[in-house]
């Protein structure tokens, strides 16, 4: 006689180490205790963008650069533009992704920051990667922050704007003009099309509030 209750037994067992092995091969994630605090202090909602985050990013870790660039450009731009002192009552504060995932609303930094971190955890080579100041013209905030992504060395870089959602070649953003770049290790006075003129990274600030804001989301 077959006995049922002992194969559901073996089939939801059989479920259960497949869930967990499925969970456990997920390369990014929040820790359990990181999560949950994020969670009452944020809400459900912030909890489901969140999700939707850490799901992008193991879906597309193995993607090429053309297709992580393009999704992570538009998840960000989807949170809505605030400025710093009507999110955080402060006129320049630098969000962390949680921070800024969290309030579902952010500044040109907080995309820009988001961006470029996330990038860079799904391995799109840092030399390819600026965070870049820059006047906007024509719009309401003149200045701006946006990630420039340079496909190979010389080219003309690609442009991560949260203003014009639509991801396009530096040489067709007449809107834009090109202040200096920088990394957490470079910082460049920008030209146009190119890297421009290499100086002391010691002189921005800036690289100091990129190397304090935590990553928050790891990587197995």
């Amino acid at each position: 006689m077959i006995n049922f209750k002992r194969i559901m037994l073996i089939v939801s067992a059989a479920v259960t180490v497949y869930v967990a092995a499925a969970v456990s091969s997920e390369m990014f994630y929040v820790p359990e205790d990181v999560r949950s605090t994020f969670k009452s202090r944020y809400g459900d909602q912030a909890d489901k963008r969140l999700a939707g985050l850490l799901s992008l990013m193991n879906e597309i870790a193995s993607a090429d650069e053309e297709t992580k660039i393009i999704e992570v450009n538009k998840f960000f731009n989807q949170v809505e533009y605030r400025s710093d002192a009507l999110v955080w009552g402060k006129s320049d504060y630098w969000a962390s992704r949680l921070e800024f995932i969290g309030k579902g609303m952010g500044d040109c930094e907080d995309y820009a920051v988001a961006k470029f971190l996330t990038l860079i955890q799904l391995g799109v080579p840092q030399e390819k990667l600026f965070l870049t100041y820059v006047k906007a013209i024509g719009y309401a905030e003149v200045a701006h922050m946006v990630v420039s992504y340079y496909p190979q060395k010389g080219a003309v870089p690609l442009v991560l704007d949260n203003y014009n959602k639509q991801i396009l070649p530096a040489t067709k953003r007449n809107d834009l003009v090109p202040v200096y770049s920088f990394t957490a290790n470079d910082l460049y006075i920008q030209k146009q099309q190119g890297l421009g003129k290499r100086v002391n990274p010691s002189s921005s600030k800036n690289l100091q509030k990129l190397k304090e804001i935590d990553l928050e989301i790891y990587k197995r």
